[in-house]
């Protein structure tokens, strides 16, 4: 009901109405006289007005909170893409090195494997759209600017420093790496990390006639021994190996055995052979090789001049870590182990074989493999406190032909990487037998196949002769180790040097037989001291 108004201000006229839904108004055409008499108040009901206006305010608060929701989850975009999630895949890449620093190899190759899968999500898309999308597409794109982001450059960046890292530091820095990038605290770079002992297959890879092919080929001698040592470093990688060192006409090749089971050991210890058989095959094999062998300089200085390598092979203990001082460093293994190896191979010319390998060696490799081995001698060289068996694997490389036509190089080199590692795991499932593998290899066949059975028999049988001190009975023995059999038919008992066989080892012990005229000196302990450093 209406309530007359005691004041024009009284806004109560109703129980149904606030204050803020209705509007007064009053006549503004009374006169003075009239206004002492009466007043008008009218009193207007503006629930509809405010209702549109509540409605109109709550609509833009809602348009404001969802502009407001909508920026922020642009830029909340942008910032993931552009900075927050490249700084979070910094630090886990930055985490992984520190964690496994050889693992920054893989990172390039996990970055290339992200940016693949990337453009072919992008190359299905543009395939699903028509012809007139795709080449608005293609124009707006082509268009834009091809800068990367700050933050792309640093995380490539990371990569490409941690594969450097890795790939110059190697697998014996890898502690160095590891202990600097854990301690975070400092920016101070402590390179000179303690040592550790660990037990490693060392092979010490030398390059022959390597002076000559310095003086002959100069500056080109650069690209002669990284040819080389894409072929050796290839094979000793293929085979689960590292390598250690390059040091000119050498190279130091590691397969470390700490932490790994003995089965896998004697494994390991098998595809350390198998890597060294593969490199004299390649090396003879190869295209790029083959060059130098008509190179006028080269053939001026050595007759049917081609490339050769000698190999040491022994396994033992070691001090893996830095040697040098603050101002350069180098990761390698010091060990009077690392000394035998390399010993071995400087003995390899006296013995005229490309491979020595230690007795320690031979025991760590399965027996079916070892079966290849031939015992050449027994001797006592500077480093090893104990007389060392030395056997060799016999392979005649002059079998070998240049492989007949070029073979198509990968060019992406992430993708071979990755047929690489694929390889790799293959040769180190149990599955995978190289002793079988040694036997069919068609490589190995040829250059074992002027061996005859005999050639074998003939030769054990005189160096037991010579190890148990009968050095004229080893000596006749010695005389009829032909490669051929129908050669070793006659027993001589007085054989001219230029007629000896041409085995290299029966040649080196007939030489040292020689020395005291086929008699072995009192006390002969059946082993000699290698003269060869």
């Amino acid at each position: 009901p209406a309530v007359q108004a005691l004041v024009a201000t009284d806004c109560s006229t109703t129980e149904e109405l606030r204050c803020s839904e209705r509007e007064f108004a009053t006549a503004m055409g009374l006169s003075l006289m009239e206004g002492k008499d009466f007043s008008i108040l009218f009193i207007f009901d503006t629930r509809g007005t405010t209702k549109l206006e509540a409605g109109l305010n709550i609509l833009q608060t809602i348009f404001i909170c969802l502009a407001v929701g909508i920026g922020s989850m642009l830029f909340t975009h942008d910032a993931n893409q552009l900075l927050l999630n490249p700084i979070e895949r910094m630090m886990a890449k930055m985490e992984a090195i520190k964690d496994n620093p050889l693992y920054a190899m893989k990172l390039g190759d996990i970055e290339f494997r992200r940016e693949e899968i990337k453009q072919a999500k992008l190359q299905d898309q543009l395939a699903r759209m028509n012809r007139c999308v795709r080449w608005l597409y293609t124009t707006y794109n082509a268009n834009k600017a091809k800068e990367p982001m700050e933050t792309m450059i640093l995380e490539k960046t990371i990569i490409k420093l941690g594969g450097l890292l890795a790939l110059g530091f190697g697998e014996a820095g890898a502690e160095i790496i590891g202990q600097n990038m854990r301690g975070g605290h400092s920016a101070g770079v402590n390179a000179m990390v303690a040592g550790r002992k660990v037990d490693v297959i060392i092979a010490f890879c030398s390059i022959r006639n390597f002076t000559d092919a310095t003086e002959t080929l100069k500056e080109e001698v650069m690209q002669f021994v990284n040819q080389i040592g894409e072929i050796v470093h290839g094979c000793v990688d293929d085979y689960m190996g590292a390598p250690n060192k390059n040091i000119g006409d050498c190279f130091l090749l590691v397969w470390r055995l700490s932490g790994i089971a003995p089965d896998k050991q004697k494994k390991l210890a098998d595809m350390a052979m198998m890597s060294i058989v593969r490199m004299i095959a390649e090396v003879n094999k190869s295209r790029k090789l083959a060059v130098y062998r008509e190179h006028p300089g080269l053939l001026q200085r050595v007759r049917k001049y081609r490339v050769k390598l000698g190999f040491g092979l022994h396994c033992g203990w070691a001090i893996e870590g830095a040697i040098g001082s603050e101002f350069k460093i180098d990761a390698s293994y010091l060990s009077p182990n690392v000394n035998v190896a390399s010993r071995l191979e400087a003995a390899t010319k006296q013995f005229g074989v490309l491979t020595l390998i230690s007795h320690f060696m031979v025991r760590l490799c399965s027996p079916e493999l070892g079966v290849n081995c031939r015992l050449i001698d027994q001797v006592t060289v500077k480093g090893s406190k104990q007389p060392i068996r030395l056997y060799t694997i016999d392979l005649d490389h002059m079998q070998l032909k240049v492989s007949p036509k070029k073979t198509l190089a990968m060019r992406n080199r992430f993708k071979l990487r990755q047929l690489r590692e694929a390889q790799r795991n293959e040769k180190w499932s149990d599955d995978y037998f190289l002793a079988k593998v040694f036997a069919a290899d068609a490589d190995i066949i040829n250059m074992r196949a002027a061996f005859a059975p005999e050639f074998f028999l003939r030769f054990s049988m005189a160096f037991r002769n010579y190890e148990a001190g009968e050095w004229r009975v080893a000596r006749d023995m010695f005389y009829t180790c032909h490669y051929c059999p129908e050669k070793s038919m006659e027993y001589p008992t007085n054989v001219e040097e230029e007629d000896w066989p041409v085995d290299g080892p029966t040649r080196t012990l007939l030489t040292f037989m020689r020395k005291t005229h086929y008699h072995p000196p009192s006390q002969w302990p059946g082993h000699r001291e290698l003269t060869e450093k």
